[in-house]
């Protein structure tokens, strides 16, 4: 397919919730908010979900001082919901970007989304990207319709 993927990059994100949601609450327009280490950056990314799980609106943000947002957020009231680390190489295709994950904890995963306006047919969209892994042998029966912070959490718990 000519795809060239990145360099290995380590992520450690951390995911906060706001004051009074537990994660069994976590369902569309609820906000998590995560601070993300890659190398020497940091990113804050807010995401609400809309339809389902896999599909959210995103805003993200690089930040200097990922300790001292930390810190504002639990002064504000939010708390720690849970902890991801992983090694990510991506590449872009037509559109997609395609993530090969290794998620500490949970093994290996392919990722593809697509960034559309925040009025998109969201299920089409969906469905494009399973035809695409489909292309790729991928069964329907292997799709992972959870994120990695509830994949984290029904593993380890609630508290992971």
């Amino acid at each position: 397919m000519g795809c060239v993927f990145s360099k290995r990059l380590e992520q450690r994100d951390r995911t906060f919730l706001e004051k009074g949601i537990t994660p069994s609450q976590i369902a569309s327009g609820i906000n998590v908010l995560r601070i993300r280490r890659q190398g020497e950056k940091s990113f804050f990314t807010l995401k609400r979900h809309d339809t389902n799980e896999l599909d959210c609106i995103e805003k993200e943000t690089e930040i200097s001082d990922p300790e001292e947002l930390e810190d504002v957020l639990k002064f504000l009231g939010c708390h720690l919901d849970v902890v991801i680390n992983k090694k990510r190489r991506k590449t872009k295709f037509k559109g997609m970007e395609i993530c090969l994950d290794e998620v500490e904890g949970l093994g290996f995963f392919i990722e593809v989304e697509k960034l559309t306006q925040e009025n998109s047919d969201s299920l089409k969209i969906q469905e494009e990207l399973f035809q695409f892994l489909e292309s790729l042998g991928i069964s329907r029966e292997d799709r992972v319709i959870n994120g990695y912070d509830t994949l984290i959490r029904n593993k380890y718990g609630e508290s992971a």
